[in-house]
């Protein structure tokens, strides 16, 4: 039966709102850590908000503050000396805490009384991840399944649409059904019939089931923003797939993919090869963002896009996007189908309720043996 609910604004994600408040009380990942090269410092927007990462001559990461205390100089057009960072305007040098260690034009320097802001950054499955809270961070969180032998693709994209639509799309089984009807998901079985759903809220944050036929597909939202699910890729086989959705303003945020596959050897340099054939033919092709507006513009449909190897994320954009940069979930009309995406609503509500009252919140644990299965045969 469809029923209609008021929800809290998730949106918006800067200083002081409560679900950027929400979201700054755990780790995320903000930067593919194969880009960051040593003595390169580079400008980031996280939950509305402006940073500077970089990459000290040591190999460690670290984040500051956007701008130099000095006259407000941003400090990512900087330069990176040793595991400091220098500000290009009149060199005022910080080192990784924020602690201001030098002022070059300065007869007398008053370094020691001047310090930036910085934020604890750890690099894990292929992403800088940092804690842009307020005290001591929580544990660093770790799965296994990420971790030990096989080939490990990190990736960042950038989304046109706020972070909980994609976050909703998680958790959303039936989607495939209809949205990816014409994908690889065909191959291996996902949309050949509706599955039927369940879900349950647990310590680390909801198990997500979705039975077709005689087989179940198990997958787990870690709260409060990452899916962690089998997933079926051309060229990667059945891979461990971990996804984080983090906002960069209200409107916009980044999909932070990191997928391990069980590849060894001689198949990983096969995958290599087909994986940069794959970049060389979109190299050629229409952007996915030029696609999707053509779509949303009503000159092409979604069923007459021919195959490509960004399909399915083409897909999602149309329908994500679709949706608007503020949906207006107090007008959705929710059914049976959609009793994960409830469950990630309301544990949403009641802890940025908890939070308004100065409750006790749910310590959410992700156990690092935590483990997916498909239940469907490649």
């Amino acid at each position: 039966m469809a029923d209609r609910t008021n929800y809290p604004d998730f949106n918006s994600v800067g200083p002081g709102t409560p679900t950027g408040m929400f979201l700054r009380r755990f780790w995320q990942p903000i930067y593919e850590s194969a880009r960051l090269k040593a003595g390169r410092c580079m400008p980031v927007r996280v939950l509305n908000e402006d940073f500077t990462l970089y990459r000290g001559q040591s190999g460690a990461a670290f984040l500051v503050d956007a701008r130099c205390a000095h006259r407000g100089a941003r400090l990512s057009i900087g330069r990176v000396d040793g595991d400091n960072i220098a500000c290009m305007y009149h060199g005022w040098t910080y080192d990784g805490s924020g602690q201001c260690v030098a002022q070059p034009p300065e007869q007398r320097s008053f370094a020691q009384s001047v310090k930036v802001r910085s934020w604890p950054v750890r690099e894990y499955v292929g992403f800088v991840f940092a804690y842009l809270g307020e005290g001591e961070p929580p544990p660093f969180p770790r799965v296994l399944a990420a971790e030990g032998e096989g080939l490990l693709d990190a990736r960042e994209s950038r989304r046109p649409y706020p972070f909980f639509s994609q976050l909703e799309n998680s958790v959303d089984e039936v989607h495939f059904n209809f949205t990816h009807r014409r994908s690889t998901f065909t191959d291996v079985g996902l949309n050949e019939e509706i599955p039927e759903i369940d879900c349950e809220e647990t310590e680390y944050g909801i198990i997500r089931l979705g039975k077709r036929s005689d087989a179940t597909r198990v997958s787990h939202i870690l709260m409060p923003n990452c899916l962690y699910s089998k997933v079926h890729d051309e060229l990667l086989g059945w891979t461990e797939h971990f996804s984080w959705r983090v906002p960069i303003d209200d409107e916009t945020h980044s999909s932070f993919v990191a997928r391990k596959s069980f590849l060894v050897g001689d198949q990983v340099a096969e995958y290599q090869r087909k994986k940069d054939e794959a970049k060389a033919l979109l190299a050629t092709l229409e952007s996915p963002e030029a696609v999707t507006e053509r779509i949303l513009r009503g000159e092409l449909h979604l069923d007459e896009l021919p195959h490509r190897p960004d399909q399915v994320m083409i897909q999602d954009l149309v329908v994500l996007k679709s949706q608007g940069s503020r949906p207006a979930r107090e007008k959705d009309l929710l059914g049976a189908s959609d009793k994960q995406i409830r469950m990630l609503r309301q544990i949403y509500a009641r802890e940025l309720a908890a939070q308004a009252a100065g409750k006790p919140m749910k310590q959410w644990r992700i156990p690092p043996e935590l483990e997916t299965s498909t239940g469907l045969s490649t």
